[in-house]
């Protein structure tokens, strides 16, 4: 056997077996990533997204008391909120995977009615974070449904009154 040939064939073999011990040590797992990814799509077709359980008076004044997104009407937290805003949200996070690559996580968003802290909307994402190959670029993301979804269906939450619906 030629010594060239034996010297290169230990060479990719030395190689492979460091990047095996690297993404090893990493967490990477081949697949893990699809697994969670088809995981949120799942947990987020059962409940995720938005579900409105009252509608909200407000005023054309009121708006401007509210955040807005993308030039849409938005809830801010009741940390901060305006005192006098006519509705804030709550912000619950449950981490279905923490410490693991990838992390998932479930965020629930409870909006109350501020003149008597009833819940009038809720809405809920799913996210995956992680699960790449280990390199030096950002960890990929997936959440479900997308925020801008959010946003957009919260607008039903809203009757502004003086205007024609």
């Amino acid at each position: 056997m030629n010594i060239y040939l034996w010297r290169r064939t230990d060479l990719v073999l030395l190689l492979l077996t460091g990047l095996i011990a690297v993404a090893g040590c990493a967490g990477y797992v081949p697949g893990r990533q699809a697994y969670w990814g088809a995981q949120v799509k799942e947990m987020c077709a059962k409940d995720g997204g938005v579900q409105i359980f009252e509608k909200l008076h407000i005023s054309k004044s009121d708006i401007t008391l509210l955040d807005r997104i993308d030039n849409r009407i938005a809830i801010p937290s009741k940390r901060s909120a305006n005192p006098r805003a006519p509705a804030y949200s709550d912000l619950y996070i449950t981490y279905l995977r923490k410490e693991v690559n990838p992390q998932v996580w479930r965020a629930e968003s409870v909006i109350k009615r501020r003149s008597d802290e009833v819940v009038i909307a809720r809405w809920v994402v799913y996210t995956r974070v992680g699960g790449d190959f280990p390199s030096h670029a950002h960890e990929s993301h997936f959440t479900c449904p997308e925020l801008r979804t959010i946003t957009s269906d919260l607008q039903r939450l809203f009757i502004i009154d003086g205007e024609s619906q």
